[in-house]
Formats: structure tokens, C-alpha cells, sequence
């Protein structure tokens, strides 16, 4: 009997690897990871790519699917009331997109590498908030574990990495910790984040064999 397919947000850090190892025991995964160059250095993005191969034998995906986040954080950070919104707008950005995937490939859910309290998006209410509206369930099999936990599994896995993707520039110096529902829904669609994130789907890479001109992608994404 053919597993369910689930669309999993996979970064070039530690948490959604794991996440996406530990979800691949149930279901075939296809991996998602945004790509955040310019608000990124060049070489987060092929660390994360080298990464993603790494760990093809673990998962067992047939391929990554890239998407450009770059012209999304542009708009963002573009406006100064959503200055402190960004993390979050960013999450919920990246749920959309997921969702989009998702109806593309015949997926059922949203895995990610969340885990409660790490990050500024990773608050109760922010995780509320964030996937308010997605149609999808979003799956966090990380989320009540610490980070000292989730770096064991890694290496029992065998997918540790000493060196990860680097951090992104568009990260307010104090991000919002307890945002509204309603709030976030309407500086989405202030910003129209909607129509960037359809638009951009035509900037889809899917990667298959890792041998697809990365920097040629790269230089796309400051291009209109």
C-alpha cells in the first residue's frame, strides 16, 4: 500500500531534517526549502542544497522543490508597520506556499521542524496565529522537544552537520512574541502577499539530480 505523500519544510539548519526524517518513517516526503537569497548569503543556499543531499538516502524523497522567498521579505520589510510582523509573515508565507505545493503534488499535510519556544514564530500564539487559514494539517513532530534533544536525534540518525545555512538578514531586531490572528490576516493582505507568493510559483527549481545550475537560480531571484 502506497504511503501518503506530506510536503516538509526542510532549511539548511538542524530542527526539520530531523523532522522530516522522523515523518518519513509514515509517509513519503517531498521537501520544500525556501530559498532566501538576497536576504541571505549566496552560499546559505548551496550549504542547504548540500544538506538536502545528505540526507536524500535518510528521507528517500525523489526530489527537493526550491522557491524563491526573496521578493516575499522584500515586500515585507519594504513596509515599516510590518517591520516587527516580518517572522511571522514570513511563516505564514511559507505555509501558503506549502499549501500550493501540497494541491500540486497530492500531498495531505504540512510537516515542519517547529519546536515550542525556540524562535519568535515558535510561540504558542504566533503558531496559532501563523497557520490561521492554511488547508492543511501542519504536522510538528519536534515541538516539545529542546534543542539539546533534537540534536541527539540528528546524530542517531546520522544527518548531523557541524556547519549550517546562515542566519537571514530580514529578522527584525525585536520581532513580535504574541501576535493577533486578525492582525497578521490583514497586513497579508495590505501587503498582498498572496498575489507575490502566486506569481512566484512560476520560480519553482525542482531538484532531482543536484547537479541543476544553482547559481544560475541564484541570479534569478534579482530578477524581475
Amino acid at each position: 500500500m502506497a504511503k501518503e505523500k506530506v510536503v516538509c519544510l526542510i532549511s539548511g539548519g538542524i530542527d526539520s531534517p530531523v523532522a522530516g526524517a522522523l515523518v518519513a518513517k509514515k509517509f513519503d516526503i517531498v521537501p520544500l526549502h525556501f530559498c532566501l537569497y538576497p536576504f541571505a548569503r549566496e552560499d546559505s543556499f548551496f550549504l542547504a542544497i548540500k544538506i538536502l543531499k545528505g540526507i536524500k538516502g535518510t528521507i528517500g524523497f525523489e526530489k527537493v522543490i526550491a522557491y524563491p522567498l526573496g521578493p516575499i521579505l522584500n515586500s515585507i520589510t519594504k513596509n515599516d508597520v510590518s517591520k516587527n510582523y516580518t517572522c511571522v509573515l514570513c511563516k505564514r508565507s511559507m505555509f501558503k506556499v506549502a499549501e500550493k505545493i501540497c494541491e500540486k503534488e497530492g500531498a495531505s499535510a504540512i510537516v515542519t521542524g517547529e519546536s515550542l519556544g525556540q524562535k519568535a514564530t515558535q510561540t504558542l500564539q504566533n503558531l496559532g496565529a501563523t497557520s490561521s487559514g492554511i488547508k492543511f494539517p501542519i504536522l510538528r513532530p519536534l515541538l516539545g522537544l529542546d534543542k539539546n534533544e533534537i540534536e541527539t536525534i540528528s546524530k542517531k540518525l546520522g544527518i548531523w552537520r557541524a556547519h549550517h545555512a546562515g542566519c537571514c538578514y530580514a529578522t527584525p531586531r525585536y520581532p513580535t512574541t504574541g501576535t493577533k490572528q486578525e492582525v497578521l490576516d490583514d497586513l497579508f493582505d495590505e501587503l498582498g502577499l498572496d498575489i507575490i507568493i502566486e506569481r512566484n510559483l512560476k520560480k519553482i527549481l525542482e531538484v532531482k539530480t543536484f547537479e541543476e545550475d544553482f547559481e544560475g537560480y541564484l541570479k534569478s531571484m534579482t530578477q524581475n
